[in-house]
């Protein structure tokens, strides 16, 4: 796969931006982070709505990888796809307290589009599990409209979530 330069070390890079998302989910934090690591789990939800998961690989250990395919919705022009599949090296597994992993837009032509930091944490909360989601943004950013959805894309993945675990 062609590189388009060095990879950023999401670790020790300063971020450029970081979004913050909370939410509390009806169900225990062994099942929210069993959803965030488990590739059959994962291809039920993530992605925002339109997208789908087609294929999931999960190497669930520090240094393993982890690779979710992206299908695009058919309203999206060809030429406006710009990843194929999101991947990225896991840095801290703390089940069902912590995840920390990268998280790399990928395109089999262009190779890594863009890298950013995502740390999750799953807080027992009456009865059910607060997420925190906190995701760094590094240069060279995502592409303008990537940015400003990505607040809307992680809520709309979360209630695919919310309707997984309650299911």
């Amino acid at each position: 796969m062609p590189e388009t330069g060095a990879a950023v070390d999401v670790r020790s890079a300063t971020p450029t931006k970081q979004l913050i998302i909370e939410r509390t989910l009806n169900a225990s934090p062994e099942r929210v982070f069993d959803a965030f690591t488990q590739p059959d789990q994962l291809k039920q939800w993530w992605w925002p709505n339109g997208f789908t998961c087609p294929a999931a690989e999960v190497d669930l250990r520090v240094g393993g990888a982890y690779r979710l395919a992206m299908e695009w919705p058919d309203f999206i022009p060809t030429e406006s796809r710009f990843s194929h599949y999101l991947g990225g090296e896991y840095y801290e597994i703390d089940r069902p307290h912590r995840l920390v992993m990268s998280g790399r837009a990928v395109n089999d032509e262009q190779g890594e589009l863009f890298a950013t930091l995502i740390d999750v944490t799953f807080e027992a909360r009456d009865g059910g599990t607060a997420i925190t989601m906190r995701q760094s943004y590094f240069e060279p950013l995502p592409p303008a409209e990537a940015m400003r959805g990505a607040e809307q894309g992680w809520s709309e993945q979360l209630e695919k979530l919310e309707r997984l675990l309650a299911g």
